[in-house]
């Protein structure tokens, strides 16, 4: 008999201790989860402005459709190297909304940069959509349940 019960206390400590393990994966994996999806889509927009900016700075046009957005400001630049690199990527999430800020930052002060960030961020929206798993919906793109805003900005 007491066998028996030091078994069936053994068992009772041995669900405890399962019960601790198991509340405390399912109060860890949705945080790392939530995060991960985060970071992905930084990792996707980083990976885009970069190509758009290695694009900008070769300075040789292409029939590309990828790289429609961009021919008009490369047209602009007239030959001009703009040196566009990625200076910082700034995110905020607000409602189930991030929103992705790309800094780009170019030597020269002649470029028009109103124009040159609209047509990034137009090449960055379209290349997430044919690239990667983000989808464009009414002009929204969305990652999973998550809307995603492209913003760019150039500073000279």
């Amino acid at each position: 008999m007491l066998r028996s019960k030091n078994k069936a206390q053994t068992a009772l400590e041995m669900m405890f201790i399962a019960s601790i393990i198991l509340i405390g994966i399912a109060l860890v994996i949705p945080s790392y989860f939530e995060e991960n999806k985060d970071m992905t889509i930084v990792s996707y927009v980083r990976a885009s402005a970069s190509r758009a900016c290695d694009y900008l700075n070769m300075g040789v046009l292409t029939d590309d459709p990828r790289y429609s957005p961009l021919n008009s400001a490369l047209e602009t630049l007239n030959g001009l190297n703009p040196n566009l690199r990625v200076l910082r990527i700034e995110t905020s999430q607000i409602n189930g909304t991030i929103t992705i800020t790309v800094v780009l930052t170019t030597p020269y002060s002649a470029i028009n940069n109103e124009t040159l960030a609209s047509a990034v961020e137009n090449f960055i929206v379209r290349d997430l959509n044919m690239t990667t798993n983000l989808i464009l919906s009414n002009g929204t793109l969305f990652y999973g349940d998550t809307a995603v805003n492209i913003a760019v900005r150039v500073e000279g």
